[in-house]
């Protein structure tokens, strides 16, 4: 994605004061300026966007899908396992609805800061440095500051996002070849050989050329969940043989998986930033609002069905359940393999959009020979080799998972959402102020997730290296004994 000179994301002073938010005089003329701007489609912003490469609502769609639809949905059924049958079930829904909204608020928020300020796009720090130096007086000393933590943390959840995906390729595929060579090569090899693919697809840099690939990872995602299904619905068991809620204790741990799962926060702003119609975007029945119900309700279904198969024998991902000795399973292993590779580059794709460009300028001045394109493949590279380092080191897939959604998505999707949404309307809540009200008991939600949601994956984490790698038959199965040995409900 590119913007000419006079269309860059940035945000002076000046231009705040000029809006009458910067220094505090925001007038009834001024507000009424920002309301007729947003009613006059020839001061549309977003018509101010030059994009070499749009993409399409379809292809968006697409990227949105794939953006959460990845190791994700086949780690559902491992959070059942820590919630019961009727917590994980209205939990999921519950935990699904609070994220897409969140996700739709960010949008909307970024929207209508766009046409106040007549921005054709920002990013997802762009939207907080705006929103808090527009806001109450305390806050606007935090515009950068909240701006450099969401970008940290954005490109910690790309790290750790392509970091859980190798370890989840090379788990996969290291079953299929070990059952057949009759070999026990150890896993580190296997994620060796995924960061080599990882990293030939992570040199792409076009959300355009990265459309089929997302096509045909969401069409192999899918043929692998069909498999799973079919293994998952022979000889299903009755619903009454599994519990219906599990010990306190052990929730923090569906909580973390669920909202990684859900939680595609960190694509969302840099898909809406290359549309070519990003008004397309919000709506009832347009691009987020479909892919976010269609991501919602297979997850849900996955996460009950294969628990119901499993039940404690239930492992970090469901497709690790099928048996060994079945090519059709294997097959499924093998497809779920590519399928998630090729998601790789998107998720990759994201971080290095929130980076490179404030890393180039830099670079240009410091290493003018290494600012271009050259300096970005370097880049690039050098972030392949982070991910593969810590998924050499860390190679378990069930306690990243539990970090990843605990730590970051749940910060950036669910406590800096709500801030934002807070302080850009802060002088029209609602009736009764009701946008306070909600984005505060979401905020609080969101504070349960990172503390005990880090407690939990820190447990399991644990519990994996005292195992050396190898858990017992299911992970669920050594956390029941520790809950039980620690349970306090």
């Amino acid at each position: 994605m590119r913007f000419g000179r006079r269309n860059k994301i940035s945000i002076s002073s000046a231009a705040l004061d000029a809006s009458g938010t910067e220094n505090g005089t925001n007038t009834d003329a001024n507000a009424r300026e920002c309301k007729n701007a947003e009613r006059d489609p020839e001061k549309n912003p977003f018509l101010q966007r030059n994009i070499s490469k749009p993409t399409t609502d379809l292809d968006t769609l697409i990227h949105l899908i794939k953006g959460s639809f990845g190791t994700g949905v086949f780690a559902t059924p491992f959070a059942f396992a820590n919630a019961g049958m009727v917590t994980g079930l209205f939990g999921s829904l519950i935990i699904g609805f609070i994220c897409s909204h969140c996700v739709h608020i960010l949008v909307k928020s970024a929207h209508e800061l766009c046409w106040r300020h007549q921005i054709p796009a920002l990013g997802f720090g762009g939207i907080a440095e705006v929103t808090f130096r527009e806001g109450p007086e305390k806050t606007r000393k935090l515009g950068v500051v909240v701006k450099i933590i969401i970008q940290v943390m954005v490109m910690i959840i790309a790290i750790g996002v392509c970091t859980i995906f190798q370890v989840f390729v090379a788990a996969n595929v290291s079953q299929v070849i070990n059952f057949y060579t009759d070999s026990n090569i150890d896993i580190k090899l296997y994620i060796l050989m995924v960061s080599v693919v990882a990293g030939a697809l992570g040199m792409i840099k076009s959300l355009r050329v990265l459309a089929p690939f997302s096509l045909l990872s969401n069409v192999l995602v899918l043929a692998s969940v069909i498999i799973v299904f079919i293994y998952v619905f022979d000889d299903l068991p009755s619903i009454t043989e599994r519990p219906a809620f599990m010990p306190a204790i052990r929730l923090p741990i569906f909580f973390s998986i669920i909202v990684y799962s859900l939680e595609g926060i960190n694509v969302v702003m840099p898909l809406e930033n290359n549309m070519k119609d990003p008004q397309n975007f919000l709506g009832r029945f347009n691009v987020l609002n479909t892919g976010l119900a269609i991501i919602v309700c297979l997850f849900t279904f996955v996460g009950f069905f294969g628990y119901l198969k499993y039940g404690e024998k239930t492992q970090g991902s469901i497709s690790l359940n099928l048996p060994d000795d079945e090519i059709l399973a294997q097959s499924s292993k093998i497809m779920l393999s590519i399928g998630i590779l090729l998601s790789h580059p998107l998720q990759f794709y994201c971080g290095v959009e929130f980076t490179w460009a404030k890393l180039s300028p830099k670079i240009e001045k410091r290493w003018p020979k290494f600012s271009g394109t050259l300096g970005e493949y370097i880049y690039r590279l050098l972030l392949i080799l982070i991910t593969t380092g810590l998924a050499i080191g860390v190679p378990f897939f069930d306690a990243l998972i539990g970090i990843g959604g605990s730590v970051c998505l749940s910060t950036l999707g669910l406590l800096f959402p709500t801030t934002i949404e807070t302080i850009v309307y802060w002088r029209k809540w609602g009736k009764w102020n009701w946008k306070l009200w909600k984005n505060i008991l979401i905020f609080l939600f969101g504070l349960l997730v990172f503390v005990t949601g880090l407690a939990g994956s820190i447990v399991t984490l644990v519990i994996s290296f005292q195992g050396d790698g190898e858990p017992e038959e299911g992970l669920v199965q050594s956390l029941k004994q520790f809950t039980d040995q620690y349970r306090f409900v």
